[in-house]
């Protein structure tokens, strides 16, 4: 009889033993699966932000894209010099044109690369540089259309170069 007891407090003390690591088990299970939960959750809310991101940023490069294309100097003096244009009136539309384009697009940084934001910039700097070093040598008296035509053969590298960055920044987005 002793025997039997004892053998049924060691059955029972087996028993309390699997039990408790059956529940231990369990909770592990479940944390793991709280823990995948929330990976899916952050998972799919960062695929949902994707989805209304993605389409600014393509945006944003659209959009420097056609300013570069719009600055460009054969394009800015197409649209801005008409025949007997003041010299100083041509030189202050020529620079408003660069910087109304730039500060329209202005918030389109916050969707494209450091480099593209800077190569932009600095292609207006260097257009915006390139046009009043042109009208500085400019002697007053030669005609604004013999200034329009210096500014046309202008090669623009900075603009040539900011697109190159824009293109390359734009196919590693996709």
């Amino acid at each position: 009889m002793e025997m039997t007891k004892t053998w049924l407090i060691i059955l029972m003390a087996l028993g309390v033993a699997i039990a408790a690591i059956a529940t231990f088990i369990l909770l592990q299970l479940l944390k793991m699966k709280k823990a995948e939960n929330q990976r899916g959750a952050a998972v799919e809310l960062k695929v949902n932000a994707l989805k209304i991101i993605m389409p600014l940023k393509v945006q944003a490069y659209e959009r420097f894209l056609l300013y570069l294309e719009r600055v460009q100097l054969p394009v800015l003096v197409k649209r801005v010099y008409v025949p007997g244009i003041e010299k100083g009136v041509f030189h202050l539309e020529l620079l408003q044109n660069v910087r109304e384009e730039f500060e329209h697009n202005l918030a389109q940084q916050l969707y494209v690369s450091n480099s593209t934001w800077n190569a932009v910039k600095n292609a207006k700097e260097e257009l915006v540089n390139q046009i009043n070093s042109t009208f500085e040598q400019l002697k007053d008296e030669e005609d604004v259309s013999i200034l329009a035509q210096s500014l046309v053969a202008l090669p623009n590298p900075s603009v040539e170069q900011a697109v190159a960055v824009l293109k390359h920044d734009f196919d590693r987005l996709l």
